[in-house]
């Protein structure tokens, strides 16, 4: 009975809840809280974790960046801890303390090997996800940064003038000595190689460089030291330079020609050997008596029949050698300046088999009667050979003897053999009439160029005549390439070839004299003049040199060898620093390899102003004898000719500039701040640097290093 009740209740509770429906809802929603607590909370505690893992990481690369980017080329503990405590800095910005609830922050900056590893972690405190027993998520982030070079070209443009040898500021050290330090630190820095010359103080580092640099990176350098000239001769095609070049010389004034005397004839050398066969050659008389084994053979005798023998001398092989005979010679009539006589001779060797018999020239039938034996020959099988040879004699020609003097004027010489085309290289000296009355001497070539075609400047202000650069400066076209016209190729500069012309006084007694005063006309010295033109100064920096991967001991030695010597013209520098870095120009297969990605940099440095010199030797020849750049009728200055540099060394800059190279700028020792101004401009922007002392120049150098060097996250 109980049962039923119990069932009947139970049984009415559930239909009444059936039948009545008010209410129930709040019985659905408490059952339904926590799951719902669980969704909800899930999605939101989630997203509080996502974003603080995101801006966790987000400011541990930070660190990590601008960790690295202080430490540039230097040490982590360097400047006391600056860059850790950069990028300490940072990290604060971009993640507070607390930040989105978290708590319990660590974060830690290291250094090895040039990476910056940085790690981070924060706590983040549940809070709707407590419900279901989750309290709390520690995040941890970890974060690298490198320094890593790109596949890269920096052409070193280095001013080598004299003045580099001076004392640079509160030192005792050379100004080059100081360049020379910067570079090789640039190297070590860049190159991640070590230099045995240059120990870790001097670039400002504690330890030698270690080889950090990853993956196949082509890293190139190249060089070109400049003053007034600039040494890029033995870099150009032999077909780039001119056959014929004009010079501020002299001619010798002569009423004859000179003699030739004529040195040793070498010994022959075989051109040729041909074999001619030749036909039989019918009976013949010898002509001479004939020795064979002893015997002799007459070749004639008046002898009754009985008595002309009816054998002779046996047959055999002969070889008759012709005479050696001269053919040819070149030149046919050798002139000065000709330095050699080429002779060509032939001889002909015949041989064959010659067979002898005696003949009886009388009547035979008359026994008593003496007539005619002779001897005869006849030679078969019978073949010529002929030999060419040729000889070498050595000509000197010895002056004439009516020299009268020297006729001081310009003068065009054949510079074409300074091209060696059977090795496809340049010789360094050439012969030129320019000895003791007139004979042909050695002139050295070291190297050094004038330029092609240029534009003369209409009036003496040259400010206005390069913005833009025009057409007819051949010598401004950073990528023109040499063409059948000689305006377009460059000479050898000959400085031993060039004199100034003064003009010659005579006093009153009859004595000539060289007075101070130039002169643009012909000046005659005569042979007993006692008168000695001048030969301008002039000077060769170290040669230039393409782009290519150097080792540290090629590096260093080049660097060492750096000569110093001779004035300041910038437009020269920037000038060949470009043609020889450009991806479109005379170097474009080495500059611009297929499917290679190159970063270019040029790295320009000078201590000091502008100074072009009229008389010092250029590569536009002597600038007040020549004036290629400035008008002919007016006497060229120093201040006209700096502005002309100056003008040209702008215009240049943009060019680079142009060709999307990164053009930074140095200026070394107490330069002048119209120069500096200049320099600045000339610069790409932001890559200007002043250096006042060596161990700022070494930091400046090391920063460009630093700057080329792409700064990467790599975790």
């Amino acid at each position: 009975m109980t049962n039923i009740v119990d069932a009947k209740q139970k049984t009415g509770i559930m239909s009444r809840l059936a039948s009545n429906q008010e209410g129930n809802i709040i019985a659905i929603l408490a059952a339904a809280v926590v799951p719902v607590i669980g969704l909800v909370g899930g999605a939101v505690d989630m997203s509080r974790i996502y974003l603080t893992q995101s801006r966790l990481q987000g400011a541990c690369d930070a660190g990590a960046l601008l960790g690295r980017k202080t430490m540039g080329v230097g040490t982590w503990a360097a400047n006391s801890g600056a860059a850790n405590t950069q990028a300490i800095r940072i990290f604060d910005q971009n993640f507070e303390s607390g930040a989105y609830g978290s708590n319990s922050l660590t974060r830690t900056f290291t250094e090895s090997g040039g990476n910056v590893v940085g790690t981070a972690s924060t706590v983040v405190p549940m809070a709707l996800m407590q419900v279901l027993g989750q309290g709390s998520k520690t995040i941890n982030v970890r974060c690298q940064a490198e320094l890593r070079v790109p596949n890269t070209d920096v052409m070193f443009v280095l001013d080598t003038t004299g003045s580099m040898g001076d004392p640079a500021s509160g030192s005792t050290e050379s100004k080059i000595s100081g360049l020379r330090k910067a570079v090789k630190c640039f190297y070590e820095a860049l190159a991640k190689k070590n230099i045995t010359d240059v120990a870790p103080a001097d670039c400002g580092e504690t330890v030698d460089p270690s080889a950090t640099n990853v993956g196949a990176v082509q890293l190139r350098f190249g060089f070109v030291p400049y003053a007034t000239n600039i040494n890029v001769g033995q870099l150009l095609p032999l077909s780039y330079m001119a056959d014929q070049w004009t010079y501020q010389s002299r001619e010798a004034a002569v009423s004859g020609s000179a003699t030739a005397a004529y040195g040793t004839e070498s010994g022959t050398t075989t051109i040729s050997s041909v074999d001619s066969p030749v036909t039989d050659s019918a009976w013949q008389d010898t002509g001479q008596d004939v020795t064979q084994n002893g015997v002799t053979y007459f070749w004639s005798a008046s002898v009754v029949p009985s008595a002309c023998p009816t054998t002779g001398p046996s047959s055999g092989s002969i070889s008759i050698p012709g005479t050696n005979t001269l053919v040819s010679q070149s030149p046919a009539t050798p002139v000065e300046p000709d330095a050699t006589l080429t002779r060509t001779y032939q001889r002909t060797t015949a041989n064959a088999t010659r067979s002898y018999q005696y003949i009886f020239n009388g009547d035979r039938t008359k026994t008593n009667k003496k007539e005619d034996c002779k001897l005869q020959f006849r030679d078969t099988g019978r073949s010529d050979r002929t030999i060419t040879t040729r000889t070498v004699t050595p000509i000197t020609w010895n002056p004439s003897t009516t020299f009268a003097g020297w006729t001081y004027k310009p003068v065009t010489f054949n510079v074409s053999s300074l091209k060696d085309t059977g090795a496809n290289a340049y010789r360094t000296s050439i012969q030129l009439p320019l000895g003791t009355y007139g004979a042909s001497t050695s002139v050295a070539w070291t190297g050094c160029i004038e330029e092609r075609q240029t534009f003369r400047g209409p009036d003496n202000n040259p400010l206005d005549d390069w913005s833009p650069i025009p057409a007819t400066a051949y010598d401004m076209n950073i990528d023109m390439l040499p063409t059948a016209d000689p305006a377009t190729k460059w000479g050898p500069s000959l400085p031993s070839a060039i004199w100034e012309r003064y003009l010659v006084t005579t006093s009153g007694s009859g004595v000539n004299s060289l007075s101070t005063t130039r002169k643009l006309n012909n000046i005659f010295v005569g042979k007993n003049d006692a008168i000695i033109m001048n030969n301008p100064y002039s000077s060769c920096p170290s040669a230039a040199r393409k782009f290519a991967e150097w080792t540290p001991t090629d590096f260093r030695n080049y660097i060492n060898d750096l000569s110093i010597g001779g004035f300041t013209s910038h437009d020269s520098g920037m000038l060949w620093g470009a043609r020889i870095m450009s991806p479109t120009g005379i170097f474009a297969s080495l500059n611009a390899p297929q499917n290679v990605v190159i970063e270019r940099h040029m790295v320009f440095m000078t201590d000091g102003e502008t100074n072009v010199l009229p008389n010092v030797h250029s590569p536009y020849g002597v600038p007040w004898y020549d004036r290629r750049q400035t008008p002919l009728g007016t006497d060229p200055i120093n201040t006209q000719l700096n502005n002309l540099a100056d003008a040209r060394t702008a215009a240049l800059c943009t060019e680079v500039k142009n060709k999307d190279i990164n053009l930074w700028v140095v200026s070394y020792g107490n330069v002048a701040s119209a120069t500096n101004d200049r320099l600045r401009a000339c610069a790409s922007p932001g890559k200007f640097f002043e250096a006042t002392s060596v161990s700022s120049l070494v930091a400046n150098f090391k920063a460009i290093a630093a700057e080329i060097s792409a700064l990467r996250l790599t975790q």
